[in-house]
């Protein structure tokens, strides 16, 4: 059981525009991450629980998700996926630390698994430990190179909070080349950062 998973301002009027930029690339990265899948084998006995708990859990009823995930999560230590649910719930209510706690039990639990490094990285930056962030989505990396989230919110890391466009550019290109689809938003990024970099080169040369 386991879960996946998202410029300088020239003068006064343009800062409402990047203000609102920001938000909505965050937005984007946090909202690419929220969904529940399944990993296997699962014990027949479980399926249905854990099922019944995805299905609250997209309908929005937290409070009963959380419930049975915690239970699972307890009657099945072996498995990762209850404790990862678990996180996000914690995450999507507020509770950054104890997320963060949760999610580090589920990559305990399963440390091979990339969606877990990719939320822990999401409630790092969340909580403002931005190094601590970046390595996390980098051992999601790690773990799975074809894992399009986690370059995502890597590149939203490294344009938004770590000011390092050339990484935020290359995490971006990566995330649009493992896209399932076209990613319209994120393509108007990397024209952006592309620009951006180029006026920082040329203003180098002038320099």
């Amino acid at each position: 059981m386991t879960t996946a998973a998202v410029a300088p301002v020239a003068n006064v009027t343009a800062q409402p525009v990047a203000a609102n930029a920001a938000k909505s690339k965050s937005a984007l990265a946090d909202a690419a991450t929220a969904a529940a899948t399944v990993e296997a084998p699962i014990p027949p006995e479980a399926q249905q629980r854990f099922d019944s708990a995805v299905a609250a859990m997209s309908a929005g009823n937290l409070a009963g998700a959380e419930q049975t995930f915690r239970a699972l999560g307890d009657q099945y230590p072996a498995y990762a996926g209850p404790l990862l649910n678990l996180g996000i719930l914690q995450a999507k209510a507020g509770k950054f630390e104890a997320a963060g706690q949760t999610l580090n039990a589920a990559i305990e639990r399963n440390p091979a698994s990339a969606a877990a490094f990719n939320q822990l990285g999401i409630v790092y930056r969340r909580l403002g430990r931005f190094k601590d962030a970046d390595e996390a989505y980098q051992r999601a990396i790690q773990v799975d190179p074809g894992y399009a989230l986690a370059y995502l919110n890597l590149g939203v890391l490294c344009d938004l909070y770590l000011q390092q466009p050339q990484r935020a550019l290359d995490a971006y290109q990566r995330y649009l080349e493992l896209a399932a689809s076209p990613d319209a938003k994120v393509a108007n990024w990397v024209t952006e950062l592309k620009t951006r970099l180029g006026n920082q080169q040329r203003s180098a040369r002038a320099g």
